[in-house]
């Protein structure tokens, strides 16, 4: 059983298997790795780790990055091209901060990452939804809402996408609708800004490639993170972006005021990197998540009654679970929980979003307390089919 330790976001209760985090299993943080890691670098760089920092971040991350980038993604790539973050909420946050104003439309998948919703709410934005399919956005639907607020005489400025091992959906943009997508977006002058904290945590071939790392007209602002793969304590990830617009990302009161928005821990992943711990790293994570993801799919299918479906996902943490006919994801929670087991309704994750829908992460638990988990949410859905509580 993971034992989370206090004084963090998400606190476990006794008694219940909770299957709605989509975070690192605590026992798989990077601890030695990290502490090596600072000690190096307050040994080389001493008080300049503890500085405020370039506003871009430390050189040596943002080279680092740009490396692999240019090594994986087969996109040209310099640290010029890197804007250091800290993190994907807080790269969210500044690009809608930059890139909107109150009461322009932003367009997101339904589902979508139900914690992206408060950020967008933060900024007085119009969410709209657009339907996903095992293919990711459905364009023809997007180009359909595109239309209807133009008709309406409104500003749709910038679309919230999760291609790749979608939150929490788990599929992934087709590589056919990429580009079709840089297409719609370059049409209606749409910035796409693509969270892609899940691209290293692939169990299936290889990561499909960046909507930003594709050839197109279109303006995208790819945000990366290693909140996932090393510690979401570092508050550590990075924006690409084109130049011009990478530039506006830049031109921030905030880090014109305060610097790197993480200037030691930044130093610090930028050391896991050069030093190939990182890479060591996400290979042992890559093998244990897809070891739980098979493990929990394989008990739904034993335990789960007819009715219900899912697919595999290819990467990421998460299985989006549909219900059989007549039952509601946040209907079934509380029958769920009375069985000691928990998972997020899929009404979470947009307003006209599917409740007949759930998410279920397996990132946290091992293999044998998730085999536990989906045994009782199978009681949980047979209890409730048959009207019991």
């Amino acid at each position: 059983m993971t034992t989370v330790p206090s004084d963090t976001q998400n606190a476990l209760r006794d008694g219940i298997i909770e299957l709605t985090f989509g975070e690192p299993d605590p026992a798989l943080l990077a601890v030695g790795l990290v502490r090596q890691a600072a000690a190096d670098v307050l040994d080389d760089a001493g008080p300049a780790a503890l500085a405020y920092g370039s506003p871009a971040g430390p050189a040596a991350l943002r080279q680092e990055i740009a490396r692999r980038i240019a090594a994986r993604e087969e996109r040209a790539c310099t640290a010029a091209d890197v804007l250091v973050s800290g993190g994907n909420s807080q790269a969210l946050g500044q690009a809608l901060t930059v890139l909107t104003a109150p009461g322009d439309a932003v367009l997101v998948e339904s589902p979508t990452y139900n914690l992206a919703l408060g950020i967008m709410r933060d900024h007085a934005v119009e969410i709209v939804g657009v339907p996903l399919d095992e293919e990711g956005l459905q364009l023809g639907a997007l180009q359909a809402a595109l239309a209807e607020l133009r008709t309406a005489g409104k500003r749709a400025r910038l679309l919230y996408t999760i291609p790749t091992f979608h939150n929490p959906a788990g599929v992934s943009l087709s590589a056919k609708r990429r580009q079709e997508l840089l297409e719609i977006a370059a049409e209606h002058g749409l910035v796409i800004v693509e969270d892609d904290v899940y691209r290293e945590l692939v169990y299936e071939g290889q990561a499909p490639p960046a909507i930003w790392a594709l050839e197109g007209e279109a303006p995208v602002v790819r945000l990366g993170s290693f909140s996932k793969t090393l510690a979401p304590g570092l508050r550590v990830g990075w924006i690409n972006a084109s130049g011009s617009l990478l530039e506006r990302l830049a031109a921030s009161g905030v880090l014109e005021s305060g610097g790197c928005v993480s200037q030691f821990a930044a130093s610090v992943v930028g050391r896991l990197l050069a030093s190939g711990g990182y890479d060591e790293h996400v290979a042992v994570l890559r093998r244990v998540y897809a070891a739980r993801r098979d493990a929990l799919a394989a008990a739904l299918r034993e335990h789960l009654p007819a009715g219900c479906t899912f697919a595999l996902p290819a990467g990421g943490f998460f299985i989006w679970l549909g219900l059989p006919p007549g039952l509601l994801a946040t209907g079934l929670l509380p029958v769920a929980e009375a069985r000691g087991v928990a998972f997020a309704p899929g009404a979470r994750f947009c307003s006209d979003a599917d409740d007949r829908s759930l998410r279920l992460a397996f990132s946290l638990y091992d293999e044998q307390t998730l085999q536990e988990g989906a045994r009782r949410l199978g009681a949980a859905v047979t209890a409730a089919q048959a009207g019991r509580a």
